[in-house]
């Protein structure tokens, strides 16, 4: 893993029975944010049902992870205003949050309020966040601070992140929901870029912009939202009109949907992939782990601190967890994906990409050579040669149909990987059945 590079996993209590903490990748995920808890009016921390464990902790410890406590989450916010507005109310919630941290191993506390919603409010989150980080770091220096941010003026304004940035270590933006009940259209949950360009809603870059460029905070400090959930709407297609709710849908829900009354879409402006139902009554906005992919290159591209994941389990599939494995290979460094040993040695294509049945592999070589087309899975696992034999120097096509194969694959993310004696490429494409 690159020195620096953050990725944050939300791990929800509703998730726990069927995806354990031992379920959790760590080996991508360098921060695991155990939501939900609470302060009540009288300071008390609140939580649900069965979310603390003492051998919690020590998984996520010994294989080199940080524990965090999140507080609050949607409709948990009833007490927030109360505690922060009290110094002696402060004192007892914050005494409170570091015997919880010290009992069961916690690194440390992220605040999610939704949302301060008064200057009153603002000016008292202030108070609470500078007299956590005095009583933290009077009693253990190490325990980490984090926020769950706004990214827009809508909820934003009551933030006051000029102050926050000196005692929060790093923001979660909360580049997601930007289309959603309350909209105009159906739109992307998370569309990279705005689509329609220009759209009012936004998308993760005016998000980014805003919190760098308005607001002023450091983009080390800031992780970008990546949502395993997606949306479903009663509209012909995307960013059209819309009735009823707006549903949100697990993304291990919706891949079995393609090909069966479902249709694969691309949105080259949003670089996000919807699903279209054949009947036109529905669509679904959604990322996947090519969308991941183009998300987490421009985390990089940013010089942003790392990612946030809304929520851990929610990308399990036949396939494996494979949001989680999009951010090990286009976010973290990966073992085989490397570049030519000779810069601007060997140029290569993939299209349609995501693909159904074949794919064209264009590629060109500057000098003749043996080459062999190799797949292999996100974790870098051989699955198979494809082409094997000698081309000239000078552009190839080669196309690969999955039928030919002497073996069944799931639909999913893989590698393929162009090598000879002096040439080395590995391209990203994505198989859905």
């Amino acid at each position: 893993m690159l020195f620096g590079q953050r990725v944050v996993g939300y791990y929800p209590q509703w998730v726990q029975s069927g995806f354990p903490i031992s379920s959790i990748d760590l080996s991508v995920v360098t921060h695991v944010n155990h939501a939900f808890a609470w302060p009540d009016e009288n300071a008390n921390v609140q939580s649900y049902d069965n979310m603390f464990n003492v051998s919690n902790a020590q998984i996520i410890h010994d294989q080199g992870g940080k524990f965090l406590l999140t507080l609050g989450g949607w409709g948990n916010d009833v007490g927030f205003a109360t505690v922060a507005a009290s110094s002696s109310l402060r004192t007892t919630f914050i005494d409170n949050l570091i015997e919880i941290c010290d009992t069961y191993g916690y690194d440390g506390i992220d605040l999610d309020w939704e949302h301060p919603n008064s200057s009153e409010n603002s000016q008292n989150l202030n108070l609470l966040v500078a007299e956590m980080d005095s009583m933290f770091n009077a009693y253990d220096s190490e325990l980490l601070i984090t926020m769950a941010v706004p990214v827009s003026n809508w909820s934003g304004q009551w933030y006051d992140l000029s102050f926050l940035k000196s005692h929060i270590d790093f923001f979660n933006a909360m580049t997601y929901d930007m289309h959603g009940g309350w909209s105009s259209h159906a739109g992307h949950n998370s569309p990279l870029f705005q689509s329609p360009t220009g759209d009012p809603d936004g998308s993760c870059s005016t998000a980014i912009g805003y919190l760098v460029t308005t607001r002023g905070v450091p983009r080390g400090q800031i992780n970008l939202g990546l949502p395993f959930w997606g949306k479903k709407y009663q509209a012909t297609d995307i960013n059209e009109s819309f009735s009823g709710d707006v549903i949100d849908m697990w993304y291990y829900e919706i891949p079995p949907l393609i090909g069966n009354g479902w249709s694969y879409q691309w949105d080259s402006n949003a670089f996000c992939p919807y699903l279209i139902k054949d009947d036109q009554s529905k669509i679904i906005t959604y990322d996947d782990p090519e969308s991941i992919r183009y998300k987490c290159e421009y985390a990089k591209d940013q010089d942003l601190g790392g990612v946030m994941i809304w929520a851990l389990g929610y990308d399990v599939t036949v396939n494996g967890q494979e949001l989680i494995q999009s951010i090990g290979v286009n976010y973290l460094d990966s073992p085989i994906e490397k570049t030519g040993t000779l810069p601007g040695q060997l140029f290569i294509k993939a299209y349609p990409n995501p693909f159904n049945s074949s794919c064209n592999i264009e590629f060109e070589l500057y000098n003749d050579e043996l080459l062999h087309i190799d797949l292999y899975s996100v974790r870098g696992e051989f699955i198979d040669r494809l082409f094997s034999g000698r081309k000239d120097r000078g552009s190839h096509r080669y196309i690969w149909n999955v039928n030919d194969m002497g073996r069944q694959i799931s639909s999913g993310l893989f590698l393929l990987s162009l090598n000879g004696k002096q040439t080395s490429a590995v391209k990203k494409i994505l198989y859905l059945k």
